[in-house]
């Protein structure tokens, strides 16, 4: 699974949640999820947004030659990519941020964005089995 940027959207949901609630229970917060692939196939590209769909492309295309780029996030995306990927309507993949116990969710950014260490490190701890770590 793709995690590119999630820091930065986690201390921005922080934010949201700390200071205006209401945006995200009332459903007004979205996230633009950009794609996972570039394909480049001689001046010709398309953006492939998963693993399943850079393997269905392989298989596809098999023989054929083609340059697949992975592309890095927002941060590292040109200006025309971003504006292809995530700003055109018939194009991008946007997300709704919802949230489904309004109470769990408070203890959860207050244990894990809140000023108290203690909660936070229990919490890591009682979680660490479930943590992935990508090496890419």
């Amino acid at each position: 699974m793709r995690r590119d940027g999630a820091h930065i959207k986690n201390l921005f949901y922080t934010f949201i949640w700390n200071f205006c609630p209401e945006l995200i229970k009332d459903g007004y917060v979205y996230a633009g999820v950009p794609p996972l692939y570039k394909i480049t196939i001689g001046k010709e590209y398309k953006y492939l947004k998963n693993d399943e769909e850079l393997e269905a492309f392989k298989k596809a295309n098999a023989g054929k030659k083609y340059l697949v780029g992975r592309m890095k996030g927002l941060g590292e995306m040109s200006v025309d990519e971003t504006e292809e990927t995530l700003t055109d309507p018939e194009k991008r993949i946007i997300r709704q941020i919802t949230v489904e116990d309004v109470s769990v969710t408070d203890i959860l950014f207050n244990q894990l964005m809140g000023a108290g260490v203690t909660a936070r490190k229990a919490y890591i701890k009682s979680h660490s089995q479930e943590a992935t770590y990508n090496a890419e």
